[in-house]
């Protein structure tokens, strides 16, 4: 096999996945759902070694290692669990799990009983002409696009619920939110969607790249997913942002019920309201930069699903607003102090809770429809005149 430059980068995107896949599990073992990632990223691996092993011949001398070509089968239900559990933050693998790996097993049988019957063309020729593909292999692609649509899209989904109820229980949401996460699902979706335009073009006998262009594209996809999971995983395994995303899971899952079944009455939530008030501004509960609903409900000796609903229904605002709503009065007041005319903006800020220099920008922005700096200036200017 001639190594051009495609092969070479997919050849180190393959090392890269098996390396990724032992450090995951070395090094942060304690997240179960890295070993979902850690077996996704191992699966790669062999799907890209496979395509490499398609421009050599030797499928033809040894035909039962074409077996790794089912692996794409594990590979992208393995996303989908990987981001389930993640999101969940579960503990345990399940039996019911195992219904996702159906069309590989299928796949694999089907396979082995070709290879020995000798019904399968596996030369390069055979495997790139679409006209000699086999019913089995054609299949195949069919059913590895229709996986990536529906596990990657269902990935995808799972995400966007998720941060679209992470501000319900967390005032800093930059090491929660999960942005990394569904910007890599989006490439691989852009990877499969590439697979499926070059299988589509070689079924009316074009070849443009004999599959090249979305072996990189799966390359960068593997190489985003081991960064991801490395570099990331450290700061979800902070017992903090743990319990956080547990929170998250419960409120999800009670969301559609809009609170009706808490059992919350309403003399009972009028005194968590007072009580919250008088927390936050006697005790400035808000100055915790990384302040949860779980570590609020804890110091008012309540669920965090009653103090949800609270916040939600009285106050008409999510805890990260609730929370960031004091954070910014705060530095409102001090910016507009004179006494504290020598002291830094992002010092008053970080004094008043926000540990985000952009969050904190963007937020001031919002509320006050000017920038920090603009708004201390004008502010001073109206005492001195």
């Amino acid at each position: 096999m001639e190594l051009n430059l495609p092969n070479i980068l997919v050849i180190i995107a393959a090392a890269q996945g098996f390396l990724l896949s032992v450090l995951i599990v070395q090094k942060h073992h304690a997240v179960f759902a890295n070993r979902y990632l850690a077996m996704l990223m191992f699966s790669y691996t062999l799907v890209l070694v496979h395509l490499l092993l398609q421009d050599t011949g030797i499928y033809v001398q040894l035909p039962y290692i074409f077996l790794i070509s089912g692996f794409p089968l594990i590979a992208l239900p393995l996303h989908w669990l990987y981001t389930k559990h993640l999101i969940a933050r579960s503990q345990r693998f399940t039996s019911k799990e195992l219904l996702h790996f159906i069309l590989f097993a299928v796949y694999e049988i089907i396979l082995i009983v070709s290879i020995s019957a000798s019904t399968i063309d596996l030369s390069q020729e055979g495997i790139a002409d679409a006209a000699a593909t086999p019913v089995l292999l054609r299949l195949f692609n069919i059913m590895v696009m229709l996986q990536g649509l529906t596990y990657l899209g269902l990935s995808i989904r799972s995400i966007n619920r998720y941060d679209l109820h992470v501000k319900d229980v967390a005032s800093s949401v930059e090491t929660i939110r999960l942005t990394w996460l569904r910007n890599i699902t989006i490439a691989g979706l852009a990877a499969v969607s590439l697979f499926v335009i070059e299988d589509l073009l070689m079924l009316r006998g074009i070849n443009i790249s004999n599959f090249i262009l979305s072996s990189i594209g799966f390359a960068m996809y593997v190489y985003g997913m081991g960064y991801g999971g490395l570099v990331k995983t450290e700061v979800l395994a902070d017992p903090v942002v743990e319990k956080a995303m547990h929170v998250v899971e419960e409120i999800e899952q009670t969301a559609a019920v809009k609170y009706e079944r808490s059992g919350l009455t309403e003399e009972t939530a009028d005194l968590l309201h007072v009580s919250l008030l008088r927390l936050m501004e006697e005790k400035k509960f808000y100055r915790n930069s990384q302040l949860t609903l779980t570590e609020l409900s804890e110091a008012l000796s309540v669920s965090a699903h009653n103090l949800s609903e609270v916040i939600n229904t009285r106050l008409k605002k999510n805890f990260y607003d609730f929370v960031n709503g004091y954070r910014l009065d705060e530095v409102k007041k001090d910016l507009a102090d004179p006494t504290k005319q020598h002291l830094k903006i992002i010092s008053i800020a970080f004094d008043a809770g926000f540990n985000s220099k952009a969050t904190f920008n963007t937020l001031f922005k919002e509320q006050c429809g000017q920038t920090p700096s603009e708004y201390r200036k004008q502010y001073l200017k109206t005492i001195t005149e």
